[in-house]
């Protein structure tokens, strides 16, 4: 079985959105800031992390301009209403019949 190139910096990327909305949640607003920075250091030139760098933009300058969880997470949310092909490789029947199939709410579920 050939290793697929995207796998690794899709859910790589993905993981640190999560952690982003995890430090905001605990109410740790400088490591979101240094993850996010972080994330856009790491993946930013990458072309397979490029929709999950995206989506996070999106979340994290809503999330800036009202300092609101619920307008972050509903810029992601749409996002990913948008470009659903991101949620495949998060959880989908790909991943077997038992996998837990994404839906856009998934991406962000601090509304």
């Amino acid at each position: 079985m050939t290793p697929d190139p995207a796998e690794y910096p899709s859910l790589a990327a993905y993981a640190y959105y999560r952690i982003i909305l995890l430090h905001l949640v605990q109410g740790q607003e400088a490591e979101a800031a240094s993850t996010y920075q972080t994330l856009q250091d790491t993946f930013g030139t990458d072309l397979y992390a490029k929709p999950y760098i995206e989506m996070a933009t999106a979340f994290w300058e809503a999330y800036q301009s009202t300092q609101k969880m619920y307008d972050g997470c509903a810029a992601a949310i749409q996002y990913a209403v948008e470009h659903p092909e991101i949620l495949t490789p998060l959880g989908s029947d790909y991943h077997g019949w038992q996998s837990h199939i994404y839906v856009p709410a998934d991406v962000c579920p601090f509304r």
